[in-house]
């Protein structure tokens, strides 16, 4: 069912109902094209899709929609066939682009799947689909495939029937090929009514994680927001954490924003503080180190992130008509109908040119609406879906899902924007409406004693604005996809940039490390300051007293030795490493890969030890590159450490 809005009164009613925040659901505004009250959105398919968790209202293209936009906010109006979904909350138009206007652009189907889109994710977002109807069952069955661009996966059930997940509500925006594969097997809540197939789980306990992944581990993580001091990372679509600029850099100068960007997916170590929760670190991550798999969102699904695999913001031109729609829409504004009327001495009140409503077309499912029912929100249905994502970032579209329905949770600026869409969005009827518009409103210019010039004039200047907004729009559209360039561009020196601050602060022309043992008369003293700067950086203030660095501690004398010919990047490892030994961190860091050195080669072969019962121990510095370096150590009985030498993998000896 829908309620069509043919009423003056009716139209303050439905913008009371957009505005109020204790609005329980989403509202899906559609207008007619001009002249007509019959919708080229599919309205009944609206009304069978989302009837359940949405509100549907038709209004006529005309002065009712001019009432409406003047009781909405700037840009927030509907008209000339197109739809909008508003969303719930304190501010249902806060964010535009939360609330996008579809236009048709000759493809109604199109329009209306986007209107689905955004009215069911609103829902979500919403909490309707929080709770099981009596119409949810538990079912099992298999992924079939995915259809309509990757934003449906069609799903076999074991008992007969098919069943589709939809994206909108399955952790939006992360796309179903993240969390669903072909041949999957899965388990999920089915509203028998839609056939939608709800397979999200409840994020993992801290318990879950903290045993998934053990102290020191690494494994992948998606940003999900960025600011100057602060990022939040999110390890499940549903279970974040926030870092600080200290947990990725130990250059104070540095700015989180400058080093990660939203939709990045990025290697973070897994911390066990001493209260029990869990924390994230990426700056001493380093790019050889074993990385566990990330989570599963979906039962048997696969890890839900992949390196090299951002989540990507989508460049949408959907509220922008194409360039050969483009006519000047002088019934679009009172100050425009005004100002034709003045050009052709006609003197017509504006309300004369937008033309007649006519009787409306009550339609199947059309029902009038009474102000009751526009203050009185319909009760909650409960539905089987848990609550609102949380992830604030979607990807553009590949080569393999082009054209896919677009789909926006929260807001992505642009460094240049331009400021002609609010002008831009004012012209966009179709040019078939447009030109019917100006034909009835030549004639009753002639009516009203036009002369054929003051025709002709008007023409020019329909023409002029056309080939401007035109032009207008081609220039928007470069400007995106200029937009979408740099920051690609911009991720990957972001991405380059944090990975260089893993081995060194500032980059100097020559080795940082060669200037400051120059510094000292003794190599010796110069691997003890290097290890005690290591420390600093590696060691996060407030888990230093965790891990303090010993006073003393034993240095080979060919411990400075087998740091020759080692390049910087090598030096900041064995460095790294030196601290982890001295620590004890060592021994909560698997990629370390802390053993006893022995005798022999087998299995059985007695321990290497020192005259003073002191135990030959090997860790890793560098993993899966050619002549990867070991560090050599002696652990003492009383638990004190000597550090050896830096050895190549096939070095077995003490």
């Amino acid at each position: 069912m829908y309620t069509r809005v043919e009423t003056s009164s009716a139209v303050q009613q439905l913008a009371i109902g957009l505005h109020d925040p204790a609005r329980d659901r989403p509202w899906v505004v559609v207008s007619s094209p001009f002249g007509t009250a019959v919708p080229e959105i599919g309205i009944d398919q609206l009304a069978t899709q989302i009837g359940d968790v949405a509100r549907v209202f038709l209004v006529q293209t005309g002065e009712l929609t001019r009432q409406l936009g003047d009781l909405l906010p700037a840009q927030f109006q509907v008209y000339g066939s197109a739809g909008r979904s508003y969303p719930t909350g304190p501010n249902p138009f806060a964010d535009l682009a939360r609330s996008r206007l579809r236009f048709t652009h000759g493809d109604p189907q199109h329009a209306t799947d986007q209107l689905v889109t955004d009215a069911l994710a609103h829902a979500h977002h919403a909490g309707l689909f929080a709770l099981a109807p009596a119409s949810v069952i538990t079912v099992t069955g298999t992924v079939k495939g995915f259809m309509l661009h990757g934003s449906r996966a069609l799903v076999e059930l074991d008992g007969g029937g098919m069943a589709t997940i939809w994206q909108e509500l399955t952790y939006p925006p992360v796309p179903l090929d993240w969390t669903l594969s072909p041949g999957q097997r899965i388990q999920g809540a089915l509203d028998a009514p839609t056939h939608r197939l709800n397979v999200e789980l409840k994020p993992p306990t801290t318990e879950v994680i903290a045993e998934r992944y053990p102290h020191g581990s690494v494994t992948l993580a998606l940003v999900q927001k960025v600011s100057a001091q602060k990022a939040v990372l999110a390890l499940h679509p549903h279970l974040t954490f926030t870092i600080t600029r200290a947990d990725i850099s130990a250059n104070p100068r540095d700015l989180v924003d400058t080093l990660l960007s939203e939709g990045d997916v990025v290697a973070a170590r897994v911390m066990h503080l001493p209260s029990g929760a869990l924390h994230l670190v990426l700056s001493d991550v380093d790019d050889d180190e074993p990385v566990l798999p990330p989570l599963a969102a979906v039962l048997n699904g696969p890890p839900w992130l992949r390196e090299n695999r951002p989540l990507l913001a989508l460049v949408e031109d959907d509220e922008t008509a194409g360039a050969d729609d483009l006519v000047f829409d002088p019934a679009m504004s009172a100050t425009g109908l005004a100002g034709f009327a003045r050009a052709a001495g006609a003197g017509l009140a504006a309300d004369d040119l937008h033309g007649e409503t006519g009787p409306a077309d009550a339609g199947a499912g059309a029902m009038r609406p009474s102000p009751a029912d526009f203050a009185t929100p319909r009760p909650t249905l409960p539905r089987p879906f848990p609550g609102p994502g949380r992830v604030h970032a979607v990807r553009r579209p590949t080569p393999a899902t082009a054209g896919a329905i677009p789909f926006r949770v929260g807001p992505t600026p642009a460094p240049c924007a331009p400021t002609s869409v609010s002008a831009l969005q004012s012209t966009q009827l179709s040019l078939a409406e447009a030109k019917a518009k100006i034909t009835r409103l030549e004639a009753q210019l002639v009516e009203a004693g036009s002369t054929e010039s003051d025709l002709a004039r008007l023409r020019e200047q329909a023409r002029s604005a056309q080939l401007q907004l035109r032009d207008a729009l081609v220039e928007l559209g470069t400007l995106r996809h200029t937009v979408a360039e740099l920051r690609d561009e911009q991720r990957t020196q972001k991405r380059m940039l944090r990975e260089s601050r893993r081995t060194v602060v500032a980059p100097a022309p020559s080795s940082e490390y060669e200037t400051r043992r120059a510094l000292w008369e003794d190599a010796t003293s110069w691997v003890r300051h290097e290890i005690a700067l290591a420390w600093v950086d590696r060691v996060p203030e407030s888990d230093r007293e965790e891990w303090p660095l010993p006073h003393s501690y034993g240095l080979s004398d060919r411990f400075a030795e087998s740091l020759s010919g080692l390049d910087d990047g090598q030096l900041a490892k064995a460095f790294k490493a030196s601290v982890d030994v001295l620590t004890g961190r060592v021994k909560t860091l698997q990629g370390r890969h802390l053993h006893a050195l022995r005798q022999g080669a087998g299995p059985a072969d007695p321990h290497l030890l020192r005259w003073d019962g002191a135990r030959c121990m090997r860790v890793s510095i560098e993993q899966n590159t050619p002549a990867a370096r070991r560090m050599h150590f002696w652990q003492k009985p009383d638990g004190s450490v000597e550090l050896i030498r830096i050895v190549t993998h096939d070095d077995m000896e003490a």
